[in-house]
């Protein structure tokens, strides 16, 4: 009989620890808008590198992010690589370091996300912006840079309840923008949260809309 009870307590115990688990891992990232470059012929990407635009005195951020999404295009069954092993995390992308850093790594597109804020209420729409993009963005470079500026004058909450953010990928032959989205995550616990929800909510996405080869 005690063995019984034992073994009912370790049950419970266990079922406890789910329950728990689950809960403290609510985060839930939607694409709420998305651009599609029609010209693209999709099904052709064997490569991908990762690049988050954060505040250049954070590069621990930076790295994070980036180490995040390379597990969720891993766990996709998508080569990968991040920026920051192949590039100091301080210096700037243009035309010659981008050549000098990753020409020869046989990068199809390049993916590149961005914070856009951090608020207590979802007050962004769905295709806000993002139904046709400014035409800044059709330029890798052009939109780097824009982003730089972005990140290193934004404050950043410490309250986190919806966390938007702006991606675009770029084709590397003319570094012209194929895809553009904004997502938002809600009601994440820790930064890691948010990466990893979005980063399986983003490739899952791209690989049921047929991108990757």
């Amino acid at each position: 009989m005690s063995i019984l009870i034992n073994r009912f307590g370790l049950i419970i115990f266990f079922l406890s620890v789910l329950i728990i688990t689950v809960s403290c891992s609510g985060a839930k990232t939607e694409i709420i808008g998305e651009w599609q470059e029609e010209s693209y012929q999709k099904g052709n990407i064997e490569k991908v590198l990762i690049l988050g635009i954060f505040k250049k005195d954070k590069p621990l951020l930076r790295r994070n992010f980036e180490d995040g999404m390379k597990s969720a295009f891993t766990d996709g069954g998508v080569n990968e690589t991040v920026s920051m092993v192949h590039m100091p995390h301080a210096e700037a992308i243009d035309s010659t370091s981008f050549e000098k850093h990753f020409k020869e790594l046989d990068i199809d597109v390049v993916v590149v996300s961005r914070l856009v804020g951090i608020t207590e209420e979802k007050d962004y729409k769905a295709g806000y912006l993002y139904t046709i993009p400014y035409n800044s963005y059709y330029g890798f470079y052009g939109y780097y840079y824009s982003g730089i500026a972005y990140a290193n004058s934004a404050g950043y909450l410490s309250k986190n309840v919806v966390v938007v953010l702006e991606t675009n990928i770029y084709e590397t032959a003319q570094k012209k923008l194929i895809w553009s989205g904004i997502s938002e995550t809600v009601d994440p616990d820790k930064a890691s949260d948010v990466i990893k929800s979005f980063g399986n909510e983003l490739v899952s996405k791209l690989k049921g809309e047929g991108y990757f080869k």
